[in-house]
């Protein structure tokens, strides 16, 4: 009973904090900060790793670019991502977590598309971090 009393307090301690981090986060995009959006990524493309690797996108509004960076030992060192690109529907047979939202972002000018797993009140923040690079807007 105990164990399952213990589960339970994780599963609701979770989205707590979870929820607290995602708009703290909101906030620090609005404000123009520099933000760390956890999630996980793989690509076919050069300098990435061919599975999906937990981490996190490094994003300042209104940068040109973001940096992904692994928190696994021994993974990937920051890898750039260039901001302003677009985003596609997902590899759907291959998620690397079945509860977070999955999108396919091709960056501008690479022919190779991040797939990119977020939990899912991340992803308007990491639609809205990555396609507009300009200015920082209203989240």
């Amino acid at each position: 009973m105990g164990e399952i009393l213990g589960e339970l307090m994780a599963l609701f301690a979770d989205g707590f904090v979870r929820t607290l981090r995602v708009a703290r986060t909101r906030r620090r995009l609005a404000a123009g900060k520099p933000v760390r959006i956890p999630c996980s990524a793989r690509s076919d493309g050069p300098g990435w790793p061919a599975r999906y690797v937990n981490g996190g996108i490094r994003v300042t509004p209104g940068a040109a670019s973001a940096a992904f960076g692994s928190r696994e030992p021994g993974g990937a060192g920051p890898i750039a991502l260039a901001a302003g690109g677009t985003f596609h529907a997902p590899e759907p047979d291959t998620w690397h977590d079945q509860d977070w939202a999955a999108t396919a972002y091709r960056a501008p000018g690479t022919g190779q598309p991040v797939f990119l797993q977020v939990d899912s009140r991340y992803l308007p923040l990491l639609h809205l971090a990555l396609a507009a690079p300009q200015a920082p807007q209203k989240v």
